[in-house]
């Protein structure tokens, strides 16, 4: 259990760190942990439509995230 916190926080660093390139740190990042999990979903099921399923709704979280973090720095002010 403890390794798949790693591997899954690992794949979350990698995408903040891809994600710094195209100013879009949270959305690539959540993007890149859907793809490694819908990865582990096709391979321990076989059902594409499940990983593809996966990928989106965690892709989805992640514009919505990036997106709340966009409108909270406009609205305190920063950036």
């Amino acid at each position: 259990m403890t390794l798949g916190i790693v591997v899954f926080g690992a794949a979350f660093l990698v995408g903040l760190g891809l994600g710094t390139y195209t100013r879009r740190p949270l959305s690539t990042a959540f993007f890149v942990l859907g793809s490694f999990s819908a990865l582990l979903a096709l391979s321990t099921t076989g059902d594409p439509l499940a990983a593809a399923s996966i990928l989106a709704i965690v892709f989805l979280l992640g514009l919505v995230a990036d997106s709340v973090r966009e409108t909270f720095a406009l609205l305190v002010g920063g950036r």
